[in-house]
């Protein structure tokens, strides 16, 4: 599916209006979205149909609930990728997730994950209970890969959906999409701009730890 087959509907929404004058996010208050150009950038790069197949809905409506709290991705499961020599499906470490200080769309969002921890700004959109949240994250980490030890610079897109109930994330889907080419030493599976990894909580929910 083509990028701007898939953000139709945010035309209306992408108008340049400054963030900075937006009001208080509540249950009534039309979020003017401004210029998130990376929601674009984003999106441009994913290349195939294959990756919203498994990914599911994308929910593009201008009143986001409030995703703030702490939730655990517990199994995460792989679902999807498109590296070559790299397995769909399996099950990775779990990953904790918090989000706070959310105001008009504009989310805080610290991540905890086996390469560490990272503290970014997302960008959510959405209605009722469902969101889909956007990320840019410039990443540095050292791994061991076949027995090779070597240091990543990347940067991913990151796109996070689901419906927030009482208990949790439902239907949560997390993915992480190369934007820019990562280092990689002989040998190791190229990750090269444009690859994804999809990820789900296998009991279908994020467990939600504190409010």
């Amino acid at each position: 599916m083509k990028a701007n087959n898939v953000i139709l509907g945010l035309a209306f929404l992408l108008s340049g209006v400054s963030l900075g004058s937006c009001t208080k996010n509540d249950d009534t208050t039309l979020i003017p979205i401004g210029t998130e150009y990376y929601i674009e950038d984003i999106l441009a790069v994913v290349p195939d149909s294959a990756f919203w197949a498994s990914f599911g809905n994308v929910h593009r409506g201008p009143v986001p609930p409030s995703i703030a709290g702490s939730y655990l991705i517990a199994p995460r499961l792989r679902v999807g990728t498109n590296v070559p020599g790299l397995p769909a499906e399996l099950v990775e470490p779990n990953v904790n997730l918090c989000f706070n200080k959310q105001h008009n769309g504009i989310v805080v969002m610290d991540l905890n994950e086996t390469s560490g921890n990272v503290t970014d700004t997302v960008f959510v959109m959405g209605s009722g209970s469902d969101f889909t949240a956007y990320c840019i994250e410039d990443k540095s980490y050292d791994m061991t890969l076949g027995g090779i030890s070597y240091h990543v610079d990347c940067r991913r897109g990151i796109v996070m959906s689901g419906k927030v109930t009482t208990t949790g994330i439902s239907d949560f889907r997390y993915a992480t999409i190369v934007m820019a080419a990562e280092s990689q030493p002989t040998g190791a599976p190229i990750q090269e701009v444009g690859s994804y990894f999809i990820y789900k909580d296998s009991d279908n929910l994020a467990e939600r730890l504190t409010n």
